[in-house]
């Protein structure tokens, strides 16, 4: 008879689902008080579990187009920096990097994304190193994390930002368009959260807290102004009706092969588009006749066009966009434009391979079982799969929707290098992977 374990036996042995566990239930808390602060919350997360970068249990090869395409895309990034620009042109290495984005003192530094490239990946890794029964019990208190701050982001919703003027008049100071952008931001990690939530309760049968999440969200957005939300909320719903109930006379074209080649259009004739109207003046036509904020787009995304079409091949380097004012306020707001215009053609076609690969690789595939000890069963009986078709399926429309969402915001709203946006990024992912493990473990114990 062996003894009970101690309790720092217990949390020795479950020290990846302890950290995990900590660290979602703050991801709602550090949401509303400050969503751009987002890197310091993977900090805390991601440091404990850097290990699982060395012990990886076959992550490394299982996100292995994700990880090549995103690192790739930091060192082309690091190769147009302005400290191997100095280097090239005879600068001495010490006087190069004091002057340079090596160094973190600012917004602008290459370092911070290849950090946070590092504690991303850890974090994700670790997700997937839980079974199926320990993913159940992080995602079960993430969940009530997430209905917590979508109780709190409808009431802000309808209250006009009440609760934040409260705290605003009380501790901040903050500026009214501080406080638009404070919501807005919360609710793009609500939106990215969405679909991993929706796949555990639809999973669990509860709808009506999908709903509730979903109308947040359209709250929210209103509410800010925000119609790029709106945005991406309709197409990645769209998205995952299309796929749920993909056309059995299109079998043969499988979803997620479309969806990776209709990837390649924002990414890759998005540029083309903007170039076009430019030059049969469109451009300036339609500025008349949409919202102000798509007009400012509009103007954005010509000029990045412009100054792009200087240097096409190899882009004006890292971070460029930052130096032309009001003129593209910090980033041109559209991902593609912004690879190219920075990092160039091989920028431009490495981000292009990360979207097609992420769709590309959502293909239903089954994972053997493992053999059961517990239960009898006859010697020559082959392994069953764990993931049907049926459910290989029903896990599929949540991810493509998801992938559509963030697709959608890196087009029309955020840059490529901003870091919470990116760290957002990691945390849908490890959502969506510790989702999928606790909606197969609660569909395994049903059945």
């Amino acid at each position: 008879m062996t003894e009970d374990k101690t309790m720092w036996q217990r949390v020795r042995d479950n020290y990846t689902v302890w950290v995990l566990i900590l660290g979602l239930s703050l991801l709602g808390l550090w949401s509303y008080a400050a969503a751009t602060g987002l890197p310091a919350l993977l900090l805390l997360i991601g440091a404990p579990l850097l290990g699982h970068l060395f012990l990886s249990k076959g992550s490394w090869k299982a996100f292995a187009p994700f990880t090549i395409t995103t690192g790739l895309l930091l060192l082309i990034a690091f190769f147009r920096s302005d400290f191997v620009e100095a280097v090239a042109h005879g600068v001495p290495l010490a006087k190069a990097y004091a002057g340079s984005q090596l160094v973190i003192d600012g917004p602008v530094t290459i370092v911070v994304p290849a950090i946070i490239w590092c504690l991303a990946w850890a974090m994700i890794f670790a997700a997937r190193s839980l079974d199926d029964q320990q993913a159940l019990k992080v995602f079960h208190i993430f969940a009530y994390a997430l209905l917590v701050l979508t109780a709190v982001q409808f009431i802000e919703a309808i209250s006009q930002f009440g609760l934040r003027r409260s705290l605003s008049a009380a501790y901040f100071h903050s500026r009214d368009n501080m406080l638009i952008v404070g919501m807005s931001n919360t609710n793009c990690v609500l939106l990215m959260m969405f679909w991993p939530f929706a796949l555990m309760e639809m999973t669990r049968g509860r709808p009506v807290t999908v709903g509730f999440m979903a109308v947040a969200i359209i709250a929210g957005a209103l509410t800010s102004d925000n119609n790029a939300q709106l945005i991406a909320l309709v197409a990645s719903a769209i998205v995952f009706f299309s796929v749920k109930y993909w056309p059995r006379a299109l079998k043969a074209l499988a979803p997620e092969r479309l969806a990776a080649f209709v990837s390649l259009i924002p990414m890759l004739l998005f540029p083309l588009f903007i170039m076009a109207i430019m030059h049969n003046g469109l451009a300036e036509k339609i500025k008349t006749d949409i919202l102000p904020s798509w007009a400012a787009r509009i103007d954005i995304w010509t000029f990045t066009v412009e100054r792009a079409l200087e240097t096409p091949i190899w882009g004006l380097g890292y971070e460029s966009s930052r130096h032309f004012g009001a003129t593209i306020p910090n980033h041109p707001h559209n991902m593609a434009l912004q690879a190219w215009l920075e990092l160039g053609i091989p920028g431009l076609l490495v981000l292009a391979a990360f979207w097609f690969c992420l769709f590309w690789s959502m293909k239903a595939t089954a994972e053997a079982e493992a053999p059961q000890t517990d239960v009898l069963r006859s010697l020559d009986e082959a392994p069953r799969p764990i993931v049907e078709a049926s459910l290989v399926t029903r896990f599929r429309p949540y991810l493509m929707a998801q992938a559509t969402s963030f697709l959608i915001i890196g087009t029309v709203s955020y840059g490529l290098w901003r870091a919470w946006v990116y760290c957002l990024g990691a945390f849908a992912v490890t959502a969506m992977v510790l989702a999928i493990r606790a909606a197969r473990h609660s569909i395994k114990l049903r059945n």
